[in-house]
């Protein structure tokens, strides 16, 4: 089954990390996506630029807009997303449990309900 872990932390520029954190970030992650490839699971992974570069559109008005930032202004971002192939929640969950923004953020773990792939939508399962 397909889930994907959206991770939400602090966002923070590189001058306020520090060449260490900026380091530390990199080896943990990059550690965190060799587990999950070494394990079988990732299906991909993709890290997000900061949210002062997101371009929010929406209809739900009646009327088109397009406007600068993120839909929602909170403290914590939407920072990255791992989808994986697991049996199970608790596959997911455990999964979840070693992802580097547990120790300063959260992760949503969310399953998918239909992936779109060659052409067609398939059901998640």
């Amino acid at each position: 089954m397909r889930y994907t872990l959206l991770l939400h932390y602090p966002e923070m520029t590189e001058a306020e990390l520090g060449p260490e954190g900026v380091e530390h970030g990199q080896r943990a992650f990059t550690a965190y996506a060799g587990a999950l490839e070494a394990a079988g699971v990732l299906l991909s992974a993709e890290v997000l630029r900061p949210s002062g570069s997101t371009t929010t559109v929406s209809a739900a008005s009646g009327t088109l807009t397009v406007q600068d930032g993120p839909f929602a202004d909170t403290k914590v971002h939407l920072g990255g997303t791992f989808v994986i192939d697991v049996p199970d929640l608790d596959a997911a969950l455990e999964w979840a449990k070693q992802a580097p923004p547990v120790q300063w953020g959260a992760v949503e773990v969310r399953p998918g309900a239909v992936h779109y792939r060659d052409g067609a939508w398939h059901g998640n399962g």
